[in-house]
Order: structure tokens, then sequence, then C-alpha cells
């Protein structure tokens, strides 16, 4: 019996996971996100047409650099062709979802000015809805 071929596909399966996996966990990055008191619950949970980009530090090799992120592609905000980039890439999710929304994910510890470069981006991309993701307060009944 000629194993070869399952080898092969085997070989494929193992790929198509572990490059899989990097997409997945590059979306949903562990931060922690400021918390708000007034914050309101996502409107629809249909997440097709959401574009979500997180602000996070990263480990430059030189100490802590703030970068974003958006399905696994990392972007500097130091450049500028990697801002062109994003922006790029908002404006191509804009032009096929006009309604779609635009999620930043911020972690807490980021300084405001860049999560305001990013809100800066979309705006300036056309995005009409740009929402920020949160840890909500619960309230004294909600605890």
């Amino acid at each position: 019996m000629n194993m070869t071929p399952m080898i092969d596909v085997v070989m494929l399966l193992i790929v198509f996971f572990l490059v899989a996996s990097k997409f997945k966990s590059a979306e949903t990055d562990i931060l922690s996100l400021a918390y708000a008191r007034n914050a309101d619950r996502m409107e629809s949970p249909d997440v097709s047409h959401r574009f979500v980009i997180n602000v996070r530090f990263a480990d430059t090799g030189r100490g802590k650099a703030v970068v974003y992120t958006y399905q696994g592609a990392v972007y500097a905000p130091e450049s500028d062709s990697d801002m062109e980039r994003l922006f790029g890439r908002l404006r191509n999710f804009r032009r096929i979802y006009p309604d779609g929304e635009v999620i930043i994910r911020a972690d807490g510890r980021v300084e405001y000015r860049r999560v305001r470069a990013v809100h800066k981006l979309c705006r300036d991309a056309g995005a009409e809805k740009v929402g920020f993701a949160v840890n909500p307060l619960l309230s004294r009944e909600e605890e």
C-alpha cells in the first residue's frame, strides 16, 4: 500500500490548521481593555461586517512599542507605509461593507494619543460607525 499520498494530505492539513490558528489568535489578542462606566452592548453579534483593530504593546527587542494589528498583520504607527496599508484596508472594507462597523480594541496601558490616531485614521477612511471595545464597570445591582 502506497502511503505517500496519505502523508501529503496529513502534512497539508497540519499546515492549514497552524495557519488558521494564527489568524484566529491575532484577532483575539489578549488585551487589558480599559473600563467604562456607561458602556453599551454591541448592537449586532454578526462579526462578518466588523473590522477589528487591536492597539497593543509589542516587545521589539529594544523595548516596548505600540503596534496596531488586524487579522494577523502588524502595523507600526511610526511607519508611513504601514499606515498607508492600514488606511487602504479600511477603505476597501468600507467599499465592500458600507454599513460595516470598525471596532478599536485598545490595551488600557496604551497612551490615549495612539488610540486617537487610530480613530482619526478610521474617520479619514470614511468609517461612520467606529466603536471601542471596553470592559464595563458593574453597578452594585449587577454584582
